[in-house]
């Protein structure tokens, strides 16, 4: 990633939140007393993801349920610091953060079922999408889109349906993407 790219994204979260990530991810670890990996785990976020977001390799966090946790993280530093939650109920507050998952909702977007009937695949438009940007943000945190590219003509050959996933979730139009899990969950595909 070049310098301008950097700058671009610090400068971004500085607009967001008043400060680099980097900077306010720290003083979360420092205040909270757990690590970077601690905090990932907090939000909700692999390290590698969280690690990205703190050096400016990306701007935000795109998981909408990991923002969300990442807010409350911080409200709950300044609550901490205004001294409106006693140091003892700090870490239950951390667990409740924690454990804020979108209703109905597994760690990957994946809709539970909500009545006896419903199939397995039967997800709805809101949880395609959570599902489809939750599955962009795991493979882009480990490689960008040119990457995700090769390593989907690298596979192309012998495991299509993997290249073409690859391709579309990982670097593709998020409608289709959508689009490709809608059709991949669908019974009888």
């Amino acid at each position: 990633m070049d310098q301008t790219t950097t700058a671009r994204n610090l400068e971004l979260q500085r607009q967001w939140y008043g400060a680099p990530l980097g900077e306010l991810c720290r003083d979360l670890c420092a205040l909270f007393g757990v690590t970077q990996s601690g905090l990932a785990e907090i939000l909700g976020v692999s390290p590698a993801m969280l690690s990205l977001v703190m050096r400016g390799q990306r701007a935000r966090i795109a998981n909408p349920d990991a923002a969300a946790r990442l807010s409350a993280t911080l409200h709950l530093a300044h609550e901490v610091r205004a001294g409106t939650v006693p140091p003892g109920a700090v870490a239950g507050r951390l667990d409740e953060v924690r454990a804020n998952r979108t209703p109905g909702q597994e760690s990957m977007g994946t809709a539970v079922s909500a009545s006896p009937g419903a199939e397995a695949g039967d997800l709805s438009p809101d949880a395609e999408l959570r599902f489809v940007s939750r599955l962009r943000d795991l493979l882009t945190s480990t490689a960008g889109a040119v990457d995700i590219l090769d390593a989907a003509d690298l596979v192309a050959t012998r495991h299509p349906g993997l290249a073409e996933i690859l391709r579309t979730c990982g670097a593709g139009r998020t409608d289709e993407a959508v689009a490709l899990v809608r059709r991949l969950t669908t019974p009888g595909h």
